[in-house]
């Protein structure tokens, strides 16, 4: 059986951390004895350690907990989330004996800051696409002008980007050498870029989490059987069905836990589904699948023996459709706004990534510009008006259901 006291000291022992707030850790690491020695920061730095290393894991871990079913949590409280200073863009759950660990590598951190950098700037072009660009105007030549220019706020920082991403893999440390990949847009506050970044993670870890729960570690848990029936019960309800993939067992055994980790973070789990939390998983799951395919490049893996992974474009299919089908009950928002929508966003995003990979891979693409980019946006957008309509013709065609 998992104890956390043993997980939490062979996680520090292993890896040869103090056991010790890992952000300390990080600053005396670096030689920032400026932070180290400021007075404000002491009770912050010298917190104890005792879910995680990391005070924004531990609270996570209780998050995650309290997000599964009552009888889950007993195991769920044992598992120890530790932050590791590799530079590796990469999570990773490990278990022996009485030790049941989460494992989160600066690297994947220093990724998820870089994606969402470039995602904000993406967010910040689209908007300026759709607010402030008049297309009835006659002249098209500065209409493509403008479009040109607004378009280079966006386009640049992801051509960068994959352009670094080849430094990242050949010394295996994830770094923003360039200021585009670090500089966050005026539009977006530093605690909304924060909390992107948080998401991300949260899935990440949530994956992780969702191995140890369906029993994809080393011990023997006599609770998975019952989980991943549960998964699959649920995911039947949504019209997954993992066989149409064409996968060997343990790609099957990704796909799970990435749609084990959608519902611990959604709340579908413990009947807390809301529109927050929808938002909050959709952002976290496709940003951080963006993220580990861009960086390791599996957009595209085969199915032999040997590959433990399937690949995005896979994983990306089981999430959004998991993500969807929980969207579909919730209202739409006094300004149109619905999860649907956002998730075009995201996927536009998602898009203009690969799409620059294809770029560097194959001899002749044509690579999106701007004006490929609005012309997409007008069609998606009409089309998820269309879904959205449907939406409220369903809600509205509804019996009322009254109390007793």
């Amino acid at each position: 059986m998992i104890s956390l006291e043993q997980s939490r000291k062979s996680f520090h022992e292993v890896r040869g951390l103090p056991v010790q707030n890992f952000w300390k850790t990080v600053f005396q690491t670096q030689g920032h004895d400026d932070i180290l020695r400021t007075p404000r920061f002491q009770e912050w730095l010298n917190w104890t350690p005792n879910r995680s290393n990391c005070p924004e894991l531990e609270l996570l871990m209780e998050n995650l907990t309290d997000s599964i079913p009552e009888e889950w949590r007993a195991r769920g409280r044992r598992i120890f989330a530790g932050r590791n200073l590799q530079g590796q863009a990469n999570a990773e759950a490990w278990q022996s004996g009485e030790v049941g660990v989460i494992e989160l590598n600066y690297g994947f951190t220093s990724a998820s800051m870089i994606y969402m950098v470039l995602y904000s700037k993406y967010f910040e072009m689209i908007h300026t696409l759709g607010t402030e660009v008049d297309f009835s105007d006659d002249d098209e030549e500065i209409i493509l002008m403008v479009l040109e220019e607004i378009g280079k706020e966006g386009f640049e920082p992801i051509l960068i980007a994959e352009e670094e991403r080849r430094a990242w893999t050949a010394n295996g440390m994830i770094f923003p050498a360039h200021r585009l990949l670090r500089e966050i847009p005026s539009s977006r506050s530093e605690d909304s870029y924060h909390e992107g970044v948080r998401a991300i993670e949260e899935f990440a870890i949530a994956h992780e989490y969702a191995h140890h729960l369906l029993g994809h570690t080393d011990d023997e848990y006599p609770r998975s059987r019952y989980i991943n029936g549960r998964v699959d019960a649920e995911l039947t309800r949504m019209g997954v069905n993992f066989s149409s993939y064409d996968l060997n067992e343990a790609q099957v055994d990704e796909l799970r836990a990435d749609s084990l980790a959608l519902l611990m973070m959604t709340g579908r789990l413990t009947a807390q589904v809301c529109a927050s939390s929808i938002y909050r998983s959709m952002a976290g799951a496709i940003m951080g699948l963006t993220v580990l395919a861009h960086i390791n490049e599996s957009w595209v893996v085969s199915n032999e023996a040997g590959e433990t992974h399937p690949d995005f474009l896979t994983r990306y299919d089981v999430a959004t459709t998991v993500i969807r089908e929980m969207s579909k009950s919730m209202p739409i928002g006094p300004e149109g706004g619905h999860p649907i929508g956002f998730l075009a966003q995201l996927s536009g995003f998602v898009s203009l990534i690969l799409d620059r990979w294809l770029s560097s891979r194959i001899e002749g693409h044509s690579p999106a510009n701007v004006l490929s980019l609005t012309s997409w946006l007008f069609e998606r957008s009409a089309e998820i008006q269309e879904e959205l309509d449907k939406l409220k013709t369903g809600a509205a065609s509804k019996p009322v259901q009254r109390g007793s």
